[in-house]
């Protein structure tokens, strides 16, 4: 009989794609995947494309609401708890792993009432508040990124699994090609910012949906024309392989994503993120010398003017060669392991 592992995943991309890559290696073992997920939410509607069979609940995050919000986030967890329950009971999973988003704290909880092992993965150099309570009871826990967790959680390093395999290139001589990664709703001071830089480079910039056609418009009255402008990239894979220099938010994913393809970033954290997490990312790229961050505030065509032509051929090298010795290899195959042992 194979065994059954439920993986807990959603809220956002950062969460979603590892686990899908994890639930694929494991497919490719025999093992019985199924997902925990959030109704009406991202995964419900990602996860079956995958021949994963979903189980979405009810669930709400409860931290900064307000008195009347917050009652009903309370009751909306509540049912959720009774419906990750009854999850349990139907399907008995053999272990558990939780990715971080609040579906996956309702479930690692269960998880320890039923005495089935919990694993969780943690994908930001700050832990999330979901996996920071379950580091507490969890069988195991992985992160990402060194020193994510304190000591006394005994974490296992591994990366973060991505959804695509690099494709192996060269170690650009002189930056031609200039990637823009505004995420997949669009990051407004990057668009804005990137059409007005003075530097001649063959330009592909991904807007977000909502900025597509006003960045297409300010394109359209610079001198980068050319420019290819698409609301969203299909081909992660061949964006990085063509790409000299990346410009982007620091996400956890899209940190490991510039790792793995060895693929130099500019990065703008974005500032509002919860607990400040997108520059804590981007700095562990900075102080190890692979990659270059700027703050929103500061961003400017100039700045990145001033930024790509600093990168001359030996400092190209470097960066990349400090990206190289950040890669891990397989998170995914490492994480596997240890659910199948």
């Amino acid at each position: 009989m194979s065994k059954k592992i439920l993986i807990m995943a959603g809220g956002t991309g950062g969460h979603i794609f590892p686990a899908l890559s994890i639930s694929n290696e494991l497919k490719k073992r025999g093992v019985e995947v199924e997902w925990l997920g959030g109704n009406n939410s991202m995964e419900s509607e990602l996860v079956p494309n995958h021949s994963i069979k979903f189980h979405g609940v009810y669930t709400s995050g409860i931290r900064g609401k307000k008195i009347i919000t917050l009652v009903k986030a309370i009751f909306l967890l509540a049912y959720g708890f009774i419906q990750t329950t009854f999850v349990f009971l139907r399907y008995r999973p053999n272990v558990v792993i939780g990715m971080g988003g609040y579906t996956s704290g309702i479930g690692g909880l269960i998880a320890k009432v039923f005495f089935v092992p919990l694993f969780i993965h943690e994908q930001n150099t700050v832990p999330g508040s979901t996996n920071k309570l379950l580091s507490k009871i969890s069988t195991s826990c992985f992160q990402a990124f060194e020193n994510s967790f304190d000591e006394s959680v005994n974490a296992i390093t591994t990366g973060n699994p991505i959804l695509f395999k690099p494709i192996n290139k060269k170690v650009p001589s002189k930056v031609r090609n200039l990637l823009i990664l505004g995420g997949s709703l669009g990051a407004k001071a990057i668009n804005e910012t990137i059409p007005h830089i003075s530097i001649s480079l063959n330009i592909w910039h991904q807007t977000g949906k909502i900025h597509f056609e006003e960045v297409a418009a300010l394109y359209k009255n610079s001198h980068h024309s050319k420019a290819k402008i698409e609301s969203f990239i299909e081909n992660m894979a061949e964006a990085y392989a063509w790409a000299d220099i990346v410009i982007c938010r620091a996400g956890a994913m899209t940190v490991s994503e510039l790792i793995a393809t060895k693929t130099i970033g500019i990065l703008i954290p974005f500032p509002y993120a919860i607990d400040n997490h997108q520059t804590v990312n981007a700095e562990y790229l900075s102080k190890k010398g692979a990659g270059i961050v700027i703050k929103e505030n500061d961003l400017s065509a100039d700045l990145i003017d001033m930024e790509l032509s600093r990168l001359g051929p030996e400092k190209l090298q470097e960066i990349t060669m400090k990206l190289e010795s950040l890669s891990a290899l397989n998170p995914e195959v490492i994480i596997a392991d240890y659910l199948c042992d």
